[in-house]
């Protein structure tokens, strides 16, 4: 009698067990809300010229241009401005989202450019500095500023990088 008790008992508690363990949610998964980017401004993308948002004021300390800014065909939505001095800036919008730079560009640093979040990658590319920022307009959607110099340094390149950026944000227009 008391090992058929002992058993119904240990048969009741595997059910309340199981039991208690399946139910059901209701309704579809939510995805975790991304963290905070830090957009000042946000800005429109859609119908910029990237040409027009770099003048040759802007190029004077790194140099003078060669040839007339024109788009890259390899790179939709950009601008390459080609200098005299070895040098040349590329500027697109819209680009791909500071996420996605900050996933592909795993040696890159976030700073900040005019309160806007900012992935800086640096590196050398044959015999050039190349520097990038990937400037956060939307969540979204950035503008993407490249500087590239033969025999730069990084601290050079990235210096001469932070006023373009600038310039070239400010001139895109409030969203």
């Amino acid at each position: 009698m008391l090992r058929r008790v002992s058993r119904s008992l240990l048969l009741l508690l595997a059910l309340l067990a199981v039991a208690g363990c399946s139910y059901r949610i209701q309704g579809e998964p939510v995805a975790a809300p991304l963290p905070p980017l830090a957009i000042a401004t946000p800005r429109k993308t859609a119908g910029i010229d990237p040409c027009g948002l770099v003048t040759e004021k802007d190029l004077k300390p790194i140099g003078t241009l060669q040839f007339r800014p024109a788009p890259r065909a390899e790179m939709p939505n950009s601008c390459l401005f080609t200098l005299k001095e070895n040098a040349y800036v590329v500027v697109a919008v819209p680009y791909r989202s500071f996420d996605e730079s900050k996933n592909t560009q795993k040696k890159g640093r976030e700073v900040q450019t005019a309160k806007h979040a900012t992935w800086l990658s640096c590196g050398q590319q044959e015999k050039d500095m190349v520097c990038t920022a990937t400037i956060a307009v939307t969540r979204n959607e950035s503008l993407l500023v490249a500087v590239g110099m033969n025999g730069a340094t990084e601290t050079k390149a990235r210096d001469l990088l932070e006023p373009i950026g600038q310039e070239a944000l400010r001139r895109m227009p409030a969203a």
